[in-house]
């Protein structure tokens, strides 16, 4: 009797192909955009390298990830399956081609970012019955922040090509990155506090309800501070009143930037991240989210002129989202695959290496130290990631050992 081919586990849950492929991609970007900085292979991308490897990074790596997590969560804040089988296949296919937009192939790259976008449609088409009713409300904005993702995306695929300004290509691809930040913390809020009481003994924390909601309608100040900053640092003029006006940006930026610093970091403590030290499969979420909360300050500097816009960006992309979804990942793989929830060696050996990435990433820039900044942690990524492949690939393609459902 045929077995059809739907019917594999693979195609069970989200997070089997959105955190291989996912993986898979971060460590073929990575690569690519080391060869392309070294000179070794010639850049064949019809955009900037730089807002390529941007734009891959948020809209191909992070966004494969991401959605691997937002249907497990849903799913199970729901109890209802959202996607899985045919559906799957065919999101995962609509990401996949998407990932050709940047590449000189004429009507085809067209068709790629039109496909690309066509996924995040389909993401909002699949989440938008499930979330928005009364008892979803508390995670409504998710649809919100994945809908404002949509338009961002849209803004930079077209800002790349040039049919907005393409000075603003990395605004809206910066956009990008915050909107899937306040995803992790809105998935992060739900899912941390509750992987600390399973597996540290007598583990407790105050429930702060008022933090929370803040936490989650305060990005949307941000988006406005953001587009607004980017406006007018397009079009501002030498007159002091345009001076002034400026003065009020930068101050609103400063402030919208340096609240999500403050929110985070008390959300954080109470969490009691201290508690986590013996169990590297929990403190590997609570290290992201450092990160976070650390990017966030930096951020908040860049806006006066105090701290390299470079090196704080990092703090929140490999530092907040690359070792909070490594965390996440392995973890994610492990407990819905009914194995036991426990990081082998080498998967805390893939943590420290990728912790350092961040480090050389984030502070040798600061010491003139770019090249050597740029190749260490880009190698310090691929490494972990590559260990993510070799360890977790049978566990992601292999039914639940329990013979349960995955």
């Amino acid at each position: 009797m045929k077995i059809s081919f739907f019917r594999f586990s693979f195609w069970n849950t989200a997070f089997r192909p959105f955190f291989w492929f996912g993986s898979v991609y971060g460590i073929l970007v990575i690569g690519f955009w080391l060869l392309v900085l070294s000179n070794a292979v010639p850049n064949p991308i019809q955009i900037n390298s730089i807002h390529w490897h941007s734009y891959e990074m948020v809209f191909g790596f992070s966004k494969a990830i991401v959605l691997g997590f937002l249907f497990t969560a849903v799913q199970n804040w729901t109890n209802s399956s959202i996607l899985k089988g045919k559906n799957l296949f065919f999101l995962l296919l609509f990401w996949t081609l998407g990932r050709f937009s940047m590449y000189p192939l004429g009507f085809l790259s067209y068709l790629s970012f039109g496909l690309d976008i066509s996924s995040d449609l389909m993401v909002i088409f699949l989440l938008y019955p499930k979330l928005m009713v009364p008892t979803q409300k508390h995670n409504q904005p998710i649809v919100f922040h994945y809908g404002l993702f949509t338009i961002f995306h849209l803004l930079a695929g077209f800002s790349a090509r040039s049919v907005l300004d393409p000075e603003q290509t990395l605004l809206f691809v910066h956009l990008g990155i915050f909107v899937i930040l306040f995803l992790i913390l809105i998935i992060g809020g739900r899912v941390v506090p509750f992987f600390s009481g399973v597996v540290i003994p007598g583990y407790s924390f105050k429930r702060m309800p008022k933090l929370e909601s803040t936490i989650i309608y305060l990005p949307f100040v941000f988006y406005i501070s953001k587009l607004v900053e980017g406006y007018f640092a397009s079009n501002v003029s030498s007159r002091s009143d345009s001076l002034s006006l400026t003065n009020i940006i930068i101050l609103f930026s400063f402030l919208s930037s340096f609240s999500l610093f403050v929110t985070n970091v008390v959300r954080y403590l109470s969490w009691k991240p201290w508690k986590s030290y013996q169990k590297p499969i929990l403190w590997i979420l609570y290290t992201g989210y450092f990160w976070v909360c650390l990017g966030f300050l930096l951020y908040s500097l860049v806006s006066l002129g105090y701290f390299p816009i470079s090196s704080a960006i990092h703090s929140l992309t490999v530092g907040g989202i690359g070792v909070f979804i490594y965390g996440m990942i392995t973890r994610v793989s492990l407990g819905h695959t009914g194995r036991s929830i426990v990081a082998s060696p080498l998967t805390v050996g893939a943590y420290i290496i990728l912790n350092f990435a961040v480090i050389a990433r984030v502070f040798l820039p600061l010491f003139g130290k770019y090249n050597l900044a740029y190749h260490l942690s880009g190698i310090g990524w691929i490494l972990a990631f590559i260990l993510f492949i070799l360890q977790y690939t049978k566990i992601l393609f292999s039914p639940r050992p329990d013979g349960k459902p995955s």
